[in-house]
């Protein structure tokens, strides 16, 4: 199973962040990724002391033969045609207008190390913290309820059940499905 993250909270080239969100799965899909299952979209508070609007978040699973690196370069390519910068990489936690990840790739485990800088590592699998956020695990356990996180072997439904969880990405509102 292939989890990706969708995220946005900054109108951009393709539109509102709902419309850069589905805009997203559409180029996905055009560059031969099979969408599988799409989340409903999740309003959340953004976090990291930064003042900014809330985001948009949802989980699509997707199926693809493609290697992770390619699969990485995809998303890194829709992202910049969304608008987003480059130079937007380094600071965590700030407004987007499209932030792609992804979240597991068929449970491979990959230059994955607790509480290491990532630079210098292009491809991290899974990613290295969506299992400490809110914003992930609720739409994923929408989606996914029964995947097991690689390193921890807990599902989403198990790891929100931790208070430093919850507290990551407060969901302020459910809205629909993508697709």
């Amino acid at each position: 199973m292939i989890l990706l993250a969708l995220g946005s909270n900054l109108d951009g080239a393709f539109g509102t962040p709902y419309q850069s969100i589905s805009r997203a799965l559409d180029e996905l899909a055009a560059s031969g990724i099979e969408i599988q299952i799409t989340s409903r979209l999740y309003r959340t508070r953004a976090h990291g002391g930064h003042p900014q609007p809330d985001f948009l978040n949802a989980i699509a699973t997707v199926h693809t033969p493609l290697p992770a690196y390619t699969l990485l370069a995809i998303l890194k390519r829709i992202e910049a045609q969304a608008g987003r910068r480059e130079s937007t990489r380094a600071h965590r936690w700030i407004p987007r207008p499209l932030d792609l990840d992804i979240v597991s790739y068929k449970g491979l485990i990959y230059n994955w190390k607790m509480n290491q800088p990532l630079e210098g590592r292009r491809v991290v699998l899974p990613h290295p913290r969506a299992h400490e956020r809110a914003f992930v695990l609720r739409p994923l356990s929408e989606v996914a309820p029964f995947w097991h996180h690689p390193v921890f072997g807990l599902t989403a439904p198990e790891f929100l059940k931790r208070p430093t969880v919850r507290q990551t990405g407060e969901i302020l509102s459910v809205g629909e499905f993508l697709r």
